[in-house]
């Protein structure tokens, strides 16, 4: 039943629990966890959040040859630039890496997470570059610089025209009922 005495009228500002789209300041590494998704592939999330007890994840999944990863040169390439974008993050927390060889998708996540210390990883403050998927979630850019230690100024993190900064919009698909 509806009545205009018992109608309440919600004025409180929404406040949403995912960090907002654009370059995002003072944010922290929460988590970094290796999971398993239901079609048993490993792959490595990571969980960043802002002052504001807002998050974003980045998930990294193993580059498989498919319609256009055709070649082995090509899988090697997305394979060098995945793990680009791993040693993007971990310079924010080291000065120096050691030079390592990972053989397997499992031993570079792996070594991704043993390296992303939790105890430095909370109290590090980043910047991090924060865009919208094709179907309009909220994702981790890896386009170009997309993390960087707070202490470097300026800001070397550009947003480009290829960012997804606009919720795209999508219509609601109306399924014809007999």
């Amino acid at each position: 039943m509806y009545n205009t005495s018992n109608a309440t009228i919600n004025n409180e500002e929404f406040v949403s629990s995912y960090m907002p789209v654009g370059i995002n300041e003072n944010v922290h590494v929460k988590e970094v966890n290796i999971k398993t998704s239901t079609q048993g592939k490993d792959f490595l999330e990571i969980i960043f959040e802002n002052d504001a007890e807002q998050t974003v994840s980045m998930s990294v999944w193993k580059n498989e040859k498919n319609m256009w990863i055709k070649t082995d040169e090509d899988l090697q390439k997305r394979d060098n630039a995945q793990f680009g974008q791993m040693m993007q993050i971990l310079n924010c927390f080291y000065e120096t890496i050691p030079d390592t060889t990972l053989n397997t998708f499992k031993d570079m996540i792996t070594w991704v997470k043993q390296m992303i210390d939790p105890k430095v990883a909370e109290k590090k403050a980043l910047r991090l570059k924060v865009i919208y998927d094709k179907k309009g979630y909220t994702k981790v850019s890896t386009n170009g610089i997309f993390v960087e230690p707070m202490s470097v100024t300026p800001s070397q993190i550009k947003l480009w025209k290829n960012d997804l900064l606009e919720r795209p919009v999508q219509a609601d698909n109306e399924k014809p009922t007999d």
